[in-house]
């Protein structure tokens, strides 16, 4: 390794001083903020500022629409179709369960959870999974049993026929007052 090497690289670790000397060609003056900056004016055409590109317009305000593949979104509440379906009743054994219970929800459909069989650290856990769940999405959360729940969707009610079924499967579904 050469000499002036190995004295640059002692400066730069900050193990020697730099020399004074070298820095006699620098300019005496400093430009200081008050004095105006200057700019190269440029004629040429083909140097232009890029023109900013307006935002389509959002048609539903700030929402904008995702492009899936096989999504399907039902609205709570939505058709009388569903309202005739029969509300179906999950078995919990494992958290993983838990997915079939949210699954049925999204798509509007009450649906009774039972974590009776469950260890009872699993069954608080999807307990505090689907509370969390329905309050989101402002839906009812009511104990039918031990250890079991229904959740009904925002602006759904169970029709009289499905309260008798369940009640016949041992599960205590309150009836609404009218």
């Amino acid at each position: 390794m050469s000499p002036g090497m190995w004295h640059k690289t002692l400066v730069y670790l900050g193990l020697k001083e730099e020399p004074e000397e070298g820095y006699d060609d620098l300019p005496e003056r400093v430009v200081t903020d008050a004095e105006p900056r200057r700019r190269p004016v440029s004629d040429d055409v083909s140097v232009r500022r890029p023109t900013p590109i307006a935002p389509e317009p959002d048609p539903v305000g700030n929402v904008r629409q995702l492009h899936g593949g096989d999504v399907q979104v039902v609205r709570p509440g939505g058709s009388s179709s569903n309202t005739s379906m029969r509300t179906p009743v999950v078995e919990i054994l494992v958290f993983d369960d838990v997915e079939a219970v949210g699954a049925r929800y999204r798509t509007g459909q009450p649906v009774v959870f039972d974590a009776s069989k469950a260890e009872a650290a699993i069954g608080r856990r999807v307990v505090d999974f689907v509370s969390g769940m329905t309050y989101v999405s402002r839906g009812r959360l009511a104990r039918v049993g031990d250890r079991a729940f229904l959740l009904v969707p925002e602006g759904r009610a169970l029709p009289p026929e499905e309260i008798d079924r369940l009640e016949d499967l041992g599960y205590r579904v309150a009836r609404e007052e009218a």
